[in-house]
């Protein structure tokens, strides 16, 4: 990896991700920062997004193909010395297309070893986690209910979360906590990880 750092924010829906990462990219207004998400706005993130009634499968590899191109823009950031803030990134495709939807999901093993071919490990993930009831009625309040907003399935999404972040040292938030506690914790991580990134040591 380059002199940048990669930093994605992983969770259920109203979790707080999203404005958290906004927030990151506010208080890092000084540095060299780039905002991104997926699915990515390009040609196959938006077939992810306009796609419906598919199997889990075919919805994973929708997923994968638009991150092995999105990789693809990510590492050149990096090598260009740029912060890269990413909202979702493989750990979302794993929790969610792995947990049952109607009793559909794609086995795990086999998406592990798909992301794994091509994604760059992130400098720092972080999982903002919390009760999916909370996480719901956050998401109902805004007007934006999906068809994830179940609170059985995103139960299961919350345990693979967990079990995936035990298994790839992702720093969980406990997102129950106000916004200025979450902002802090997450801010604490990062002015850490900078500070290493500009060692002399390294």
């Amino acid at each position: 990896m380059g002199k940048g750092i990669f930093i994605v924010f992983e969770g259920i829906d109203g979790s707080g991700k999203s404005s958290c990462m906004d927030s990151v990219a506010s208080a890092l207004k000084n540095k060299d920062v780039i905002k991104t998400a997926e699915p990515t706005d390009g040609e196959i993130g938006m077939l992810v997004r306009s796609s419906a009634d598919i199997t889990a499968e075919a919805e994973a590899l929708l997923f994968v193909a638009d991150r092995a191109q999105h990789t693809h823009i990510i590492k050149k950031w990096i090598d260009d010395g740029k912060i890269v803030l990413c909202d979702r990134y493989y750990a979302s495709t794993l929790a969610y297309q792995t947990a049952s939807l109607d009793g559909d999901r794609a086995d795990t093993e086999w998406l592990r070893t798909l992301n794994d071919m091509i994604i760059t490990e992130p400098d720092i993930t972080f999982l903002f986690d919390i009760d999916p009831e909370i996480s719901i009625s956050r998401v109902e309040s805004r007007g934006s209910k999906s068809k994830f907003e179940r609170p059985e399935y995103l139960k299961e999404v919350r345990e693979n979360y967990l079990k995936i972040a035990k298994e790839r040292g992702f720093t969980v938030i406990d997102a129950s906590e106000s916004k200025e506690k979450v902002l802090d914790d997450v801010m604490e991580h990062i002015e850490k990880s900078l500070s290493g990134k500009c060692s002399p040591h390294l």
